[in-house]
């Protein structure tokens, strides 16, 4: 109770890059609307998530903190009567597991784009997580087989851009706990293999201004509006 109500202190020196020595006590502060219970967490010792703001000893927002960062962004925009809707496209490899990191990865599989690779682990991986994604109410649009030998993509259901952060951080925690089930190494590295694609994360954005796309004009060139133009 006292966590959620007055949040819990920490040292902000400890984080690198977060705050001069001067400035070591931080607060984070449990967001509730983010608890979530994880489902590879569950039984009678079950486990929850929750997001956390991070806030000086004072009370304010760390100007340090970037989940601070885009919700001011976002609160200028609901201002001026818009909402912001983004839309991720995530890729990432997956590698046999290692020991020795003095080698090459090697990758789970030699499958290319849209490839249907037969008893890859690939293709029941992408399954596990897109059930395990919903299961924690994050909706998936797509997944497939990616152009790298082992690289994959899931791509999240548009969301707000808040709601999409925290899905996109849960989706990395999702994807690495997966593979270490299995045996395997996901790698979210921009360059992994230097002979192979790297992976990105595309990422569609849209403004709304109540139920309209603030985007579309008809009968403007490409039938974008003013506002797509100056976005």
């Amino acid at each position: 109770e006292a966590a959620i109500e007055e949040g819990l202190g920490v040292d902000g020196t400890a984080i690198e890059g977060m705050t001069r020595v001067s400035e070591d006590d931080m607060i984070v502060q449990p967001d509730p609307t983010t608890f979530q219970i994880l489902p590879w967490r569950g039984g009678p010792q079950g486990t929850a998530r929750m997001f956390c703001d991070i806030l000086t000893p004072d009370g304010e927002p760390s100007l340090g903190d970037p989940r601070h960062v885009l919700k001011r962004a976002l609160a200028k925009a609901k201002d001026k009567g818009f909402t912001f809707y983004v839309h991720p496209e995530i890729e990432f490899y997956l590698f046999e597991s290692q020991d020795d990191w003095s080698k090459a990865p090697t990758p789970i599989d030699e499958g290319g784009y849209f490839d249907h690779v037969p008893r890859s682990p690939g293709m029941d991986f992408r399954r596990a997580t897109v059930n395990m994604l919903e299961q924690m109410g994050i909706s998936v649009e797509y997944s497939h087989h990616e152009a790298g030998p082992g690289q994959n993509e899931i791509d999240l259901r548009y969301a707000d851009a808040l709601t999409t952060a925290d899905n996109i951080m849960t989706f990395r925690t999702v994807v690495k706990e997966i593979s270490l089930e299995r045996g395997i190494h996901a790698s979210f590295m921009p360059k992994p293999l230097a002979d192979a694609p790297g992976s990105g994360m595309h990422t569609h954005l849209s403004l709304f201004e109540g139920d309209s796309n603030a985007f579309y004009e008809a009968g403007q060139e490409f039938n974008m509006s003013l506002t797509a133009r100056q976005f």
